[in-house]
């Protein structure tokens, strides 16, 4: 993914000697305790307190060395039984041979309080393995007050419907959602403005086990880069209420010609319809613009959002969307590949972005390393979106640096430009790892958000924020009129002598799922925030108590002009 060398040179089997020499095959349950965080660092690895000890597996142990093995896993963090409280479900991966490749069932992680999670998977229904898989990806796609998981794949995806009663029943197959595909990321949103939520899911590779032809990186037997391999196509699924979709791909010109890694979705342009952007690997992204009639427009190009400054294609994994300069719109950002700087879109009308890597401070750190999860949170709680990624390389020799590779922590300075603080994120992000996929959520309701890193091969790291919030609010929006899931709607609060306006998403950062409930900063004793529904209907609701979690429901709040 993102290799933009030389073609791959076939080279000769090394079958054992590559599974002897396999050093992130086996589980890493033997690692060193986590360093104990200093005085001033963001974040604390907290792994050991949660007693979770699950890793993703990508399959390397069996010295196939397939681009299947590069893409990773993500995780989602989402209140799945109501009790208010965010849980986390973790992709699993699977294993691979020279006959098949083989899935592995994901994990299910119940929040107790205190930074203690149990696993519930079997209890669930989630225990059967399915696919190879890679992403967690949520919605109440029946509207019946339920968060619902669905797991993409290589192979058959699996749609787990919620029943309500702490279990899930898998209907994958009745609701016309499980083609046989390679589906990497996943987002929801109510194209039609009908009440539902549709879904569109991105499509990496037409690549099976049989065309894995032996490749020579660097020297070395490594796996092959994806211009070795057409792309597949992405598909967009209409909700038609009744726990079936409609496949609208072609009605609503979704192109073929991608490589998708990433897919946000959200209404980018403020017009009340939902758009998709698609992080493509080495082709350009890809921008469709919502409208009447599923008739999705495809413009990241005239946006300037579909290629470097330079007017490169670009290796593109983890996409995020916030208000990075304050100006009340959303800016966009993506993660690529080695030698390529990380890619900071700011929106300077309703469909037109600049590239502003270099403004932003942001050249030059990321560049020699593979960048996949992403986010923007108000980690310092300052009221401003800072910036995280993780990274790690696809090839496991052959690149131009390591396949561990360490995370980078940026925060917002004022508005124009992003400071280095990695150093100041703690032991975790002094050392470096195989990381993909990351969920973002507040999972000790302390009002910071916290971090879950999902790494190849190795236990999924919880990551606590140690800043503490002072004041803070946070909102969970339902729809009534729009989809029960608000996506793509926007809330502002007034802070600091500024609108603070922060997005409602689907398919943020890499594979993952970022715990949906908003996260505002606060002052006095109470605030008021206004919410942008989806079609554009605004309203008013407050004074709101702060340190708690308010359920806004659409139509209950004091309708604005």
């Amino acid at each position: 993914m993102g290799c933009h060398g030389d073609e791959s040179t076939p080279a000769p089997d090394v079958g054992d000697h590559a599974r002897a020499n396999c050093s992130g095959c086996a589980p890493a349950v033997g690692d060193e305790p986590a360093a104990p965080a200093r005085q001033g660092d963001w974040f604390e690895d907290v792994t050991a307190r949660t007693g979770v000890d699950f890793s993703y597996r990508n399959g390397r142990e069996g010295g196939q060395f397939t681009i299947l093995e590069t893409v990773g896993g993500g995780a989602a963090v989402f209140d799945y039984d109501g009790d208010g409280d965010g849980d986390v479900a973790v992709a699993g991966g699977g294993t691979i041979s020279s006959e098949r490749a083989k899935g592995r069932a994901p994990v299910l992680l119940r929040n107790a309080g205190d930074w203690h999670f149990n696993d519930v998977t079997a209890a669930a229904g989630l225990e059967a393995p399915g696919d190879y898989s890679h992403a967690c990806s949520v919605a109440d796609f029946n509207s019946d007050g339920f968060a619902d998981l669905l797991i993409t794949a290589y192979g058959r995806n699996r749609l787990y419907r919620n029943q309500g009663d702490g279990s899930f029943t898998e209907v994958a197959g009745e609701a016309g959602l499980d083609g046989e595909s390679w589906s990497t990321a996943a987002a929801w949103g109510d194209v039609d403005r009908d009440g539902l939520t549709d879904v569109f899911v991105a499509a990496y590779l037409t690549w099976n086990l049989k065309h894995n032809r032996p490749c020579l990186t660097g020297g070395v037997r490594d796996v092959c880069p994806p211009q070795n391999y057409p792309p597949a196509q992405d598909r967009l699924f209409r909700n038609l209420g009744d726990g079936r979709f409609e496949e609208m791909t072609e009605p609503a010109g979704v192109s073929d010609d991608g490589r998708g890694l990433g897919v946000l979705a959200g209404d980018f342009n403020a017009d009340g319809w939902i758009d998709f952007y698609v992080a493509n690997d080495t082709v350009a992204n890809d921008l469709y613009w919502g409208g009447p009639d599923w008739q999705m427009r495809e413009g990241a190009l005239l946006a300037g959002a579909a290629v470097s400054e330079f007017g490169s294609p670009e290796g593109s994994m983890g996409v995020e969307f916030g208000d990075v300069d304050d100006d009340g719109d959303g800016d966009l950002f993506v993660t690529n590949f080695e030698m390529e700087d990380n890619s900071l879109y700011l929106s300077e009308s309703s469909e037109l972005f600049t590239h502003a890597t270099v403004a932003a401070g942001l050249t030059g750190r990321a560049r020699p390393l593979v960048g996949f999860g992403t986010g923007l949170a108000d980690f310092d709680l300052d009221g401003r979106l800072d910036l995280f990624v993780v990274n790690g390389h696809v090839y496991y020799g052959g690149g131009r640096t390591s396949y561990e590779q360490p995370a980078l922590l940026f925060r917002n300075a004022g508005g124009k430009r992003f400071d280095d603080v990695s150093e100041r994120g703690g032991p975790w992000f002094a050392a470096s790892h195989p990381a993909r996929g990351v969920a973002v959520g507040d999972l000790d309701d302390d009002g910071a958000p916290d971090l879950v890193v999902v790494r190849q091969n190795e236990p999924v790291t919880f990551l606590r924020n140690r800043h503490t919030a002072r004041n803070w609010l946070r909102v969970r929006l339902i729809g009534t009129a729009s989809a029960r899931d608000a996506v793509g709607a926007a809330v502002t609060v007034d802070f600091d002598g500024r609108e603070v306006v922060r997005f409602v998403t689907s398919g943020a950062g890499y594979l993952s799922h970022f715990d949906s409930r908003i996260l505002l900063p606060a002052e006095g004793e109470a605030s008021v925030v206004t919410v942008r529904w989806p079609a554009g209907l605004l309203e008013e609701f407050g004074p709101l108590a702060l340190r708690q979690t308010h359920v806004l429901v659409q139509g209950r709040g004091e309708a604005l002009p």
